[in-house]
């Protein structure tokens, strides 16, 4: 696709994509609302206590510990796994991309899986888990493997 005799920036494609799903989403938010079995007449009230407790304010707020740091701190951090996920794609091709983002699923898992602030005690993973991770990460080498043998037999 080309605009202009030029192709269009990734981030700038990306950000129209955003932006059409968030415009979408509230669109739909009157449908969606009452698939979760929220009322059209409750959702302006279910809306201010979800504010309410996201900026840490009114009462009642004993379900809302670390507001509004850590959805700040989801959104930054999920900004910037996307930025870079982009500037991948950017540098790289998408295959490599994806690749990178497979395995940043079972890592997220791992580490959400320790006993960190906000996320009490932590848990054990699976043996299933455990050997599905293995595998993939091990897939992820045998992949990738090759062409850096190869890159450096071509530079000897």
């Amino acid at each position: 696709f080309y605009y202009q005799g030029k192709r269009p920036d990734i981030f700038v494609v990306n950000s129209f994509g955003s932006g059409f799903q968030a415009l979408f989403v509230f669109l739909l938010l009157p449908f969606l609302s009452n698939l979760k079995g929220i009322p059209l007449a409750e959702l302006p009230a279910y809306i201010n206590r979800g504010a309410a407790c996201f900026l840490n304010i009114g009462g009642n707020l004993k379900d809302c510990h670390g507001a509004p740091l850590l959805p700040l701190l989801f959104i930054a951090m999920n900004m910037a796994f996307n930025i870079s996920v982009l500037n991948l794609v950017k540098m790289s091709t998408a295959l490599v991309a994806s690749l990178t983002a497979t395995l940043a699923v079972p890592l997220s898992i791992y580490v959400l899986s320790l006993p960190l602030p906000y996320i009490p005690g932590g848990t054990n993973l699976s043996t299933s888990f455990l050997v599905g991770a293995a595998i993939l990460v091990l897939g992820l080498l045998l992949y990738n493997l090759p062409k850096k043998l190869a890159g450096r037999m071509k530079t000897d």
